[in-house]
């Protein structure tokens, strides 16, 4: 028996490699093309290639399940073809035999494929992304025009750009003390120098004093006097919230970042009051795969062992290609529908995995 489970993972192995390989040099010429039409005198072809390089690693933790499923699909059909599915099954092995023997070479593949997904992904994908930006001269920038904005339990940050994940530019820290403005600090830039700390260069100080003044009437805030002093410090450091490596990974798509470092972040939104869904969904799709990777294997079997023989490979292919196409639009659609809606995103996370696994459970119970 352990000789027919190591040549079906033969075959499973050698059929989603194939995949695997095809879709990739098809996605990884696409991407090349494209990167062609941006050329510059500083972005070369050779760099255009390597971005291209890098991209093929998130392309292979993109496109895994669709080559898993197509992959499955012609390698249980090709036994299917050949009879030798017919004489396992005649020779005693039923159809949650076979699935739990598919699986275990599947759930191998799975866990390789998400190290790369949780490690060398989003290296690969840093590395791009600041390979090209840095090439054509782009700032890299969080949040638009209008930057971004940190809340803290005495103080308010706003950072208009970030020129680097070491240089923010235009730093303004406003400080608070019981919910009343007590004064700010700005700086046009700020850099990085460890342990969440920033130096400020020449940053400018205006202290805010509130006095309550007895002749006149004291009517909510009336009856206090306010006065402003303004003082230019030499390069100060002050401590902030965020760090390089946060800002680093900030400029990933949320699906590349890794399980803790969605985690971190997803708290870092939680604690400054901002929406976070787009990455707690990020977050929970990661968690879902193992469900969609046992539905598209349960989906496979009735596929093959309700065919006939005479069904070609690329019919086969047809129908793995229109699964998985159908299974990522409506994947995306119902993910965006819960952000767009502020929808829970476990159900934008789990609901399209899970029906999926419903349906080929039911497809699955009526083979025999």
């Amino acid at each position: 028996m352990k000789k027919i489970e190591w040549y079906l993972a033969q075959q499973l192995v050698l059929h989603i490699g194939l995949v695997m390989m095809v879709v990739l040099i098809i996605l990884g010429f696409s991407e090349f093309m494209n990167q062609v039409t941006n050329l510059r005198e500083d972005y070369t072809l050779n760099k255009a290639a390597v971005f291209s390089l890098l991209k093929m690693v998130v392309f292979s933790y993109e496109v895994f399940p669709i080559a898993l499923l197509i992959g499955t699909l012609l390698a249980l059909g090709g036994l299917a073809n050949r009879a030798e599915l017919t004489v396992l099954r005649v020779t005693g092995w039923s159809v949650k035999r076979l699935y739990w023997a598919v699986m275990k070479v599947v759930l191998v593949l799975w866990l390789l494929m998400a190290l790369v997904g949780e490690f060398l992904a989003p290296i690969s994908e840093s590395y791009a992304t600041q390979l090209r930006a840095e090439s054509l001269n782009r700032s890299l920038s969080v949040g638009g025009r209008e930057g971004f904005w940190l809340k803290e339990p005495h103080q308010v940050i706003h950072i208009e750009r970030v020129v680097s994940p070491t240089h923010l530019r235009n730093v303004t820290l406003y400080q608070l003390e019981s919910e009343r403005l007590t004064g700010w600090v700005q700086a046009s830039n700020a850099y990085f120098i460890g342990q969440d700390k920033w130096q400020l260069e020449r940053p400018n100080l205006q202290a805010i004093s509130w006095q309550t003044v007895p002749d006149l009437p004291k009517l909510q805030d009336q009856g206090v006097r306010m006065s402003l002093t303004q003082q230019t410090l030499q390069n100060a450091t002050f401590p902030l919230p965020i760090s390089a490596d946060l800002i680093q990974r900030l400029q990933l798509d949320p699906r590349y970042m890794r399980v803790d470092e969605l985690q971190r972040y997803i708290r870092f939104l939680d604690a400054n009051d901002l929406d976070g869904h787009v990455y707690k969904l990020a977050y929970w799709q990661k968690w879902a795969v193992p469900i969609t990777v046992m539905a598209m294997i349960a989906l496979v079997l009735p596929l093959v062992l309700g065919s006939t023989r005479s069904v070609s490979m690329g019919q086969r292919i047809f129908v793995g290609s229109l699964i998985g196409l159908s299974f990522y639009l409506v994947n995306q659609f119902v993910g965006n529908m819960a952000v767009v809606y502020q929808l829970s995103p476990l159900l934008g996370a789990f609901l399209p995995s899970c029906l999926l696994l419903v349906i080929a459970l039911l497809a699955l119970r009526r083979v025999r």
